[in-house]
């Protein structure tokens, strides 16, 4: 009721979904939603449709929400970076990495079976888990720690905070998206193209068009596929060469999503939902 009368009395309302995807069909359990969450979390969001306006970063998402919320005002503003695009030099010694929350569904198990492969060729080569446990699987980092324990070459670094990612991402050759599920477009995926780290992801439909979307070179394997995602880590750590070319496009790519230029597309969007006139053109909805 807050802000049926904060829209009432003015306030414009834009609200972002991060992850528009959990609102298609029922969430798998290693999703961590359960389906009565799933049924709130849609009501929810067909009532601040019709309130505000909801922005999504995955132009690929706005016709599935508009034909699933008629009606609804839903737009696409782009994920965009966090900083300034730098190709930051390569590590002496080859390293893989994973950042982010650990959670079943984020094929980490399927990530450390690959690296025990890759290790066959590469001895001296590393993996770096870095993020902090989800929220929605409290005990998951634990297990997931016992499970791995005897991975050798595997360093784990935990939650990192915002001034210590740029390092992170320094040390790490490759940077891997080993996801069993995603739901929307992947900050990593934008934080590796703005440092030149080359990305290898499984080959999702959110990760498929985020990448489409943005102009971005990623190495796609299968779903739970440790050989071939070994083979793919293997094949990018041996070429130099490729992984240049690969920076180059990327960086290239991710100079058009600056913080600044999704800062101004939120700007011209309150404007337009709070009913002012701005000179430069502003996201359409049907």
């Amino acid at each position: 009721m807050g802000l049926s009368a904060a829209v009432a009395g003015g306030t414009p309302l834009v609200i972002t979904l991060h992850e528009p995807g959990i609102l298609g069909p029922v969430p798998a359990g290693d999703l961590g939603v359960h389906p009565a969450c799933w049924l709130v979390l849609k009501v929810a969001v067909g009532w601040v449709v019709r309130l505000g306006v909801v922005a999504v970063p995955l132009k690929s998402e706005v016709e599935r929400l508009r034909r699933e919320f008629p009606g609804g005002r839903i737009v696409h503003v782009p994920h965009g970076t966090f900083h300034r695009p730098e190709a930051l030099p390569e590590p002496p010694d080859p390293s893989v990495m994973f950042f982010g929350f650990l959670a079943p569904y984020k094929g980490l198990p399927t990530l450390a079976a690959a690296f025990r492969r890759l290790r066959e060729r590469r001895p001296g080569a590393t993996l770096e888990i870095a993020g902090a446990e989800h929220p929605r699987f409290p005990g998951y980092a634990r297990a997931l720690h016992l499970a791995l324990a005897e991975t050798a070459g595997l360093r784990w670094s935990g939650p990192v905070p915002e001034d210590g990612l740029r390092a992170v991402f320094e040390r790490n050759t490759v940077v891997v998206l080993p996801y069993r599920a995603a739901l929307g477009a992947s900050s990593v995926l934008y934080r590796a193209a703005t440092w030149g780290r080359p990305v290898v992801a499984t080959d999702l439909p959110a990760l498929r068009a985020a990448a489409a979307e943005g102009g971005l070179w990623v190495n796609w394997t299968g779903p739970d596929d440790v050989a071939g995602l070994a083979g793919v880590l293997g094949a990018l750590l041996d070429q130099p060469e490729l992984r240049e070319c690969q920076r180059r496009q990327n960086l290239q790519a991710v100079s058009f999503l600056s913080v600044e230029a999704v800062a101004d597309a939120y700007t011209r969007l309150l404007a337009r939902v709070a009913g002012q006139k701005y000179l430069f053109p502003t996201p359409e909805w049907g």
